[in-house]
């Protein structure tokens, strides 16, 4: 070990505390972290040129690594002396690992989101293409799984629509907290190295910094934030698949899912196993039981950086590799699934016979009871069809095919806002972090 040692390499405790596995998972951010710490230091006035570009060439050659580590930070560091002699040394200087590896966690989570967001707006825009051609599709609704209401297919997938535009704003404001820098605040009280904390997070494309140091290099509330809004997008899916499981099952049979989202039984020829949506359930409950792990482990830490939070690392990107594989599943089964089954059950127009008879000028209350002394008489009549009954939806959010339209368009424009808005702050530290790369290719020339 470059730090300390405690044990040999034989010795169960190095590999029972190191954390090298979940650290190959920010390889290449922590190669990025140390980049722009080398540059800092040069720019800082404290490295000359010629030794930040050898410890930049080191960093560059730095693809993997063996041997009895505690970690990737130490392992970097170990390489870069190898590879430059004692200047390589000066890596040390002001910088701690705590700092650095929240910095690299951020990125990491940074790019994550980036890329969910992405799939996520090809999902909507697929489910709000959908709706518009699906307004007419008639589908009953469902309270306490009974037959409720006549409604649409529209009208299902904007539902999940809604439900997913909460998720958005709930990541975009994960996104912005998590895109923010806690580099140069070394262990936990900052370093006397004079370093520029603003410019090393331009350097890195973040938004701003982390300002209390012990805050910076101790807290992870931002990134289990992120997970728990990837997490709640999760629980939207998952009754999403459950609805469709229900409604695929030969016992209703109003959906008909697409062949590719099926399989059979081994024995039983006939069976159209929902097998895509089951298992896509417990893609969320893992994502639950991660979210949950992150949240015990956290709990009862006392300020300051713990060993504890390495531990923390793994449940993210445990969740993360869930989310985006789903979001493509969701997309494809919402595409290609059929609505059906005929449900001839006319007493699901119940309420518009007493909401009917009330607005000939009779109390609700006495309408609602002479229908439903009807229905359970067993001599209920309804001449009112189902198109009729959506038809007749008087209220914005309605399957009324007329109102529907109206809201396609306005979520298909609210939907672009907030897409450009993303693409206008993505391109922001998109375009930040390229001057990285032009300050390093200004040193290594």
């Amino acid at each position: 070990m470059l730090y300390r040692k405690w044990g040999s390499e034989k010795d169960y405790v190095v590999t029972y505390t190191s954390s090298n596995e979940s650290d190959r998972e920010i390889f290449e951010e922590v190669k990025t972290v140390m980049k722009a710490h080398v540059i800092e230091l040069y720019l800082s006035g404290y490295i000359k040129k010629d030794v930040a570009k050898k410890i930049l060439q080191a960093i560059n050659s730095f693809r993997e690594y063996v041997g009895d580590y505690e970690d990737v930070h130490e392992a970097l560091e170990d390489y870069i002396i190898k590879m430059v002699g004692e200047e390589g040394g000066w890596v040390g200087l002001g910088r701690s690992r705590n700092d650095h590896v929240s910095t690299a966690l951020r990125l990491k989570m940074r790019d994550a989101l980036v890329d969910v967001f992405e799939a996520l707006y090809n999902l909507r825009s697929s489910l709000l293409s959908r709706a518009e051609k699906s307004t007419d599709i008639l589908l009953p609704v469902y309270t306490h799984f009974q037959p409720a209401q006549p409604s649409s297919l529209a009208h299902y997938l904007l539902y999940v629509d809604e439900e997913l535009d909460s998720v958005w704003d709930q990541l975009f404001t994960s996104l912005k907290l998590v895109n923010r820098s806690p580099l140069g605040s070394g262990a936990i009280v900052g370093t006397n190295v004079k370093l520029d904390r603003k410019r090393e997070a331009e350097l890195l494309g973040f938004e701003g910094v982390v300002y209390n140091t012990i805050s910076a290099t101790a807290s992870r509330l931002d990134l289990i934030s992120a997970i728990s809004s990837l997490t709640l997008m999760m629980l939207v899916f998952s009754r999403l698949s459950e609805d469709l499981v229900l409604l695929s099952s030969s016992f209703i049979g109003i959906i008909r899912l697409p062949d590719t989202h099926v399989s059979t039984s081994s024995l039983m020829p006939q069976k159209r196993n929902a097998v895509t949506m089951e298992v896509l359930r417990t893609k969320v409950g893992e994502c639950l039981g991660h979210l949950m792990s992150l949240m015990t482990i956290y709990k009862a830490l006392p300020s300051g950086y713990n060993l504890d939070l390495q531990e923390l690392n793994k449940h993210y990107w445990e969740c993360v590799k869930h989310v985006i594989p789903t979001i493509y599943v969701v997309k494809d089964v919402l595409e290609k699934m059929e609505v059906i089954g005929k449900f001839d059950d006319k007493s699901i127009t119940a309420t518009d016979v007493a909401e009917d008879l009330a607005l000939t000028g009779i109390p609700y209350r006495k309408a609602y009871m002479e229908v439903a002394n009807k229905i359970k008489a067993g001599t209920f009549q309804s001449e009112i069809s189902f198109k009729t009954s959506i038809e007749k939806k008087a209220v914005i959010g309605s399957p009324n095919p007329e109102l529907i339209k109206d809201e396609i368009s306005f979520k298909k424009d609210k939907l672009e806002r907030k897409w450009n808005i993303f693409k206008e702050y993505k391109s922001q530290f998109i375009d930040k972090i390229s001057e990285l790369k032009v300050i390093e290719d200004g040193i290594l020339q």
